[in-house]
């Protein structure tokens, strides 16, 4: 648990975004009109760690996720919550929530993704640019 959250933390805090509980990103979520961005995965699972170490630090860093609220879900730590939210057993799963006519949209991949990847996702979401997209 101290590995994750340091990791969480590394993750993170790198562009001054505060670490969020899932219930407490889905507040500002819907306060800022901004995307929901959920990582559920799990300590033990080095694809998580890969895909928040490698391809969620690097989009932080480019500046990639500044419109997105992300959270992590730990579906060990939060078994309900993750059950809820999964699609299969899969791990990791990114699940981003977009507030769209008052309704929710949820949008998904599963597995190790690359930042190409998440940004086709963030994309379908409607939440970058067309610069970042080429």
């Amino acid at each position: 648990m101290v590995r994750m959250a340091i990791l969480l933390l590394s993750v993170m805090g790198t562009q001054g975004q505060e670490e969020l509980k899932y219930e407490a990103a889905f507040e500002k979520a819907d306060r800022e009109n901004k995307p929901l961005m959920i990582v559920v995965g799990a300590s033990w699972c080095p694809a998580c760690q890969i895909l928040k170490r490698e391809t969620i630090a690097t989009m932080h860093r480019r500046g990639e996720l500044e419109d997105v609220v992300i959270t992590m879900v730990d579906r060990d730590q939060r078994p309900e919550l993750a059950e809820k939210l999964m699609r299969g057993q899969t791990l990791p799963q990114v699940i981003v929530y977009k507030k769209s006519d008052g309704q929710w949209k949820r949008f998904s991949v599963v597995g190790m993704q690359s930042v190409e990847r998440m940004r086709e996702l963030l994309g379908r979401a409607g939440r970058l640019s067309n610069a970042v997209l080429r």
